[in-house]
């Protein structure tokens, strides 16, 4: 039974509009977890100096037999975006250890206590430590720098500048001198979706960016307050779970870490990264409809990204380009196929607002931009029937997205549409 006692049937669609209780995006999230898995434990942390290295290859054997006792736990510390996309970073040759593994071993060593992870003998790391994310808290700042961290089956402690040693087991709980709590992450949505907002980014690719109207993700909340982004992504996320329930579940499996970038009262602007699946950049929009969009828009991106460490999707999707009549650079065809990827959803919500007669379905701007959405979906899905070259799994979420896309097609009025849209970003 849908929201507002109103019933619009839609398909499901591989990696767009998942079953209910569907497992593909923990399947592939836990493949990808994987792949960074044998980046933690290949890694040479040679550049780093002998002592150093010597603490990795022993947490590197130590994380191996770990594994033959409780691998889900492994693979869950290595989950953590502090953990994950320092580690994704490197796999893509995009970072070098010595660049990216000082913080990721601190949040590595705080992400195995959280998830209790087996350890046969106690890990230390003897570098000066600045930061530490706990997972699920938030992190706490030393100044000075702490001088190591040690892990054990007891969990994970701190031995200050000045010698003490002190315990992180309870995050509130700790009081002394040069230790504070630098940010908090805060819980977006029902504790069962385990969805954040941060203000803490580790993503060591977070000031690369590839919109030709952006210049890099810095995180901050603006001039708004904690509270207003709190209610505009509570908000957006109930829109969500009105309008695409079984996708609104699957973010337990999708998204994990929100990021402010500022406040933007004219347009958008969100971002996402491959290697760091899972986390989204959004800016704060008073418009809750438009909110509700980028998160569906961004979260989209980190499924069809988890995929792309598995298969490249197309064959020809950086050797083949579009020009789009939406933003001044081309655009390779991956670019287009992720668009429509992310917009096939956003157009599904759209639609499902409109059938349950929601408030926000009943402007002129709403109309205007459905039929927006789904003329640049539809334009986007021409371009990429003509000109990418999908693999078999890239051929399965095209036959998704179009299958949507169709009986989305029936609902709407396409006779003054452009016919050059593309979708958007």
């Amino acid at each position: 039974m849908y929201p507002f006692g109103v019933v619009l049937e839609l398909p499901t669609a591989f990696l767009t509009l998942p079953t209910r209780n569907g497992s593909t995006a923990r399947v592939l999230r836990r493949k990808v977890r994987l792949v960074a898995l044998k980046e933690l434990l290949t890694f040479s942390g040679s550049a780093l100096g002998p002592r150093t290295d010597e603490s990795i290859r022993r947490m590197q054997s130590v994380l191996q037999r770990s594994l033959k006792q409780d691998s889900a736990a492994v693979l869950a510390a290595v989950g953590s975006p502090d953990v994950m996309v320092p580690l994704l970073s490197m796999a893509a040759g995009l970072r070098a250890p010595l660049d990216v593994a000082p913080d990721m071993m601190v949040a590595l060593f705080a992400s195995l206590a959280a998830e209790s992870v087996p350890l046969e003998e106690a890990l230390v790391w003897e570098e000066p430590v600045g930061t530490l994310p706990v997972p699920r808290e938030g992190t706490l700042e030393f100044e000075p720098p702490a001088k190591a961290l040690l892990v054990d089956p007891a969990g994970l402690a701190v031995e200050l500048a000045d010698g003490q040693r002190i315990d992180i087991n309870e995050f509130d709980g700790i009081d002394a001198a040069g230790v504070r709590v630098g940010h908090r992450f805060v819980a977006i949505g029902p504790r069962h979706l385990d969805v954040h907002l941060s203000l803490h980014d580790s993503n060591p690719l977070a000031l690369e960016e590839a919109h030709p109207d952006k210049d890099g993700n810095t995180v901050t909340l603006g001039d708004k307050s904690l509270d207003a982004w709190l209610a505009a992504l509570n908000e957006a996320l109930e829109l969500i779970r009105l309008g695409l329930p079984e996708w609104y579940e699957e973010l337990r499996d999708t998204t994990v870490r929100v990021l402010p970038v500022g406040y933007e009262p004219e347009m958008h602007l969100s971002a996402s990264y491959r290697e760091a699946p899972g986390v989204v950049y959004l800016t704060l929009h008073p418009d809750p409809l438009t909110m509700a969009e980028a998160l569906v828009h961004e979260t989209q991106h980190g499924k069809l990204n988890l995929l792309t460490w598995l298969d490249p999707v197309l064959h020809n999707a950086y050797t083949s380009w579009s020009a789009s009549p939406v933003r001044p650079d081309l655009r390779p065809i991956m670019g287009v196929f992720l668009a429509v990827h992310a917009f096939v959803p956003v157009a599904a919500l759209h639609a499902r607002l409109a059938a349950a007669n929601h408030a926000l379905a009943q402007t002129r701007r709403f109309a205007e931009r459905r039929a927006e959405v789904m003329a640049g979906n539809a334009g986007g899905l021409a371009v990429v029937r003509n000109t990418a070259e999908p693999t078999a799994m890239g051929a399965r979420v095209l036959g998704g997205l179009q299958s949507v896309h169709e009986v989305l097609m029936g609902l709407v009025d396409a006779s003054d549409w452009s016919d050059d849209a593309l979708p958007m970003g």
